[in-house]
């Protein structure tokens, strides 16, 4: 996809009026009146320069269809990251008590200077560290206590006759333990029905729908689709190598031919959007939940030894069928020209004009635009801008929120690019604030960032959701 560039004109092409004529002549006539020189027209300025020496890099050997995707390319773009300068704290002249003589200093590992030394450590780190472990402990027992207290809540909820989706909404919206997550999920994105009775037929009923597609659809052998058939399958199996490359999980080729079916299947059941580039990522936090749930184990623990045929069958029918429904709510974001992802964007760019205008200008005076860099928080719902733990906590709140990923996502998108500001507008160089964007230092991250990040999201969407004219 090629760039626009905003190149001055030639100046021999350019129209000039009779106004614009006088003007030139007397103002000629003044400048040489008073000595002075006509200023030069000026140069394509540098931004514009680096901004299409950034997408006109030399690119891949590999086919058309495989060369990465401006926007939503993947692996992303990666910068020797620079050693962080700190600055070094300043001496102190510690003195004894009752005295104005400074401490004895006797030679190293002398005993006369040991309790000054331990009582100088002790002021400068505050509490000791038997005091600081036993207070991390405790918060983790209460924080362990307030988790067993709402997974048992949720899981009374679940197990009602009839549940009531508000309230599950609710007491899923602050995060869900592991193993409630996968139930809840199924249950507000409709895969399983509300009544209780009801789950077990109806949830064996689609998996065998599923089964069906598989065989109906999906063949190993290539003869039988045909030539739009064989290029949506190249482009699949070129993606699935390639989604999330962090994960040695996904490397599996039990887990890779997983994602083949299930995104040949959904772009064949979905012609009018058909397979695009972004959908890939999509799948992931389901299959990694679900699987997760089908072992009895967390996240983090998953290994090799987890992927067995037995729960694959299972967890595939449920990926697909989430992933629909999920997707169903965002449809126009991968149709034609994707309007629902444009449209975000330019929602987005309000946003920080009004909540953040300095780090608005800063981007427009350097020619970055909002869709550089946004469009792949929007195709793959930030997939790939944190760690799969974050990713599935976030999604928690995403799927409680009523229009979470089209509506809700946007004011997360905006208050983590408000939260980075201060570094963005620290930037003067078109390639470096790409480089940062599609970067952003999300690593070291815990659940407490992201809680701030969505409860700042839900302030924002609290004071413009519907009221559109306070963003102009």
């Amino acid at each position: 996809m090629s760039e626009p560039t905003n190149e001055p004109a030639e100046s021999g092409s350019q129209k000039v009026g009779i106004g614009g004529l006088v003007w030139s002549m007397t103002g000629g006539l003044i400048s040489r009146l008073s000595g002075t020189r006509e200023r030069p027209i000026q140069p394509a300025s540098k931004t514009s320069e680096a901004r299409k020496g950034f997408w006109n890099r030399k690119p891949s050997n590999a086919s058309d269809s495989a060369k990465q995707v401006r926007g939503a390319q993947y692996p992303p773009l990666t910068r020797p990251e620079k050693m962080p300068v700190t600055k070094q704290p300043e001496s102190k002249n510690y003195k004894r008590q009752g005295s104005d003589q400074p401490m004895p200093v006797g030679p190293e590992g002398s005993e006369a200077t040991k309790p000054h030394v331990e009582k100088v450590i002790e002021e400068e780190k505050g509490d000791t560290p038997i005091e600081e472990k036993k207070d991390k402990e405790m918060k983790q027992k209460r924080a362990s206590a307030n988790s067993l207290t709402k997974c048992a809540a949720i899981f009374k909820l679940i197990n009602e006759s009839n549940l009531d989706m508000s309230t599950l909404r609710k007491q899923s919206w602050s995060g869900l333990c592991a193993p409630v997550r996968s139930d809840v999920w199924q249950l507000i994105l409709g895969y399983q029905p509300t009544n209780r009775e009801r789950r077990g037929p109806t949830v064996a009923k689609r998996r065998k729908e599923y089964q069906d597609h598989c065989r109906n659809i999906y063949f190993e052998d290539e003869s039988r689709y045909s030539s739009s058939e064989r290029k949506i399958m190249h482009q699949i199996r070129l993606d699935t190598p390639r989604t999330l490359p962090g994960l040695t999980l996904l490397q599996h080729k039990s887990i890779q031919k997983l994602l083949e079916r299930i995104l040949y299947i959904w772009s064949v059941r979905h012609p009018a959007s058909g397979y695009v580039q972004g959908i890939n990522d999509l799948v992931i936090p389901f299959l990694m939940v679900f699987l997760a749930a089908r072992n009895g184990v967390e996240l983090t623990e998953l290994e090799e030894k987890h992927v067995t045929a037995e729960h694959l069958k299972i967890v595939e029918a449920d990926c697909f069928w989430c992933m629909s429904n999920l997707i169903d709510g965002i449809q126009d974001n991968y149709t034609s020209s994707q309007p629902g992802i444009q449209r975000m964007v330019f929602k987005l760019q309000e946003l920080i004009h009004r909540l953040d205008q300095p780090l608005h200008d800063h981007l427009k005076s350097h020619e970055v635009r909002f869709f550089d860099f946004s469009y792949r928080w929007m195709n793959c719902v930030l997939v790939r801008e944190l760690s799969m733990p974050l990713i599935v906590r976030v999604w928690d709140t995403y799927i409680a929120q009523p229009d979470g990923c089209k509506v809700f996502h946007v004011y997360m998108c905006a208050a983590m690019l408000q939260r980075f500001s201060a570094e963005i507008r620290s930037l003067t160089d078109f390639h470096d604030l790409m480089m940062y964007l599609q970067n952003l230092p999300t690593k070291d991250w815990t659940e407490k960032d992201v809680e701030t990040l969505l409860a700042q999201a839900y302030v924002y969407m609290y004071q413009f959701e519907g009221a559109e004219n306070h963003l102009h």
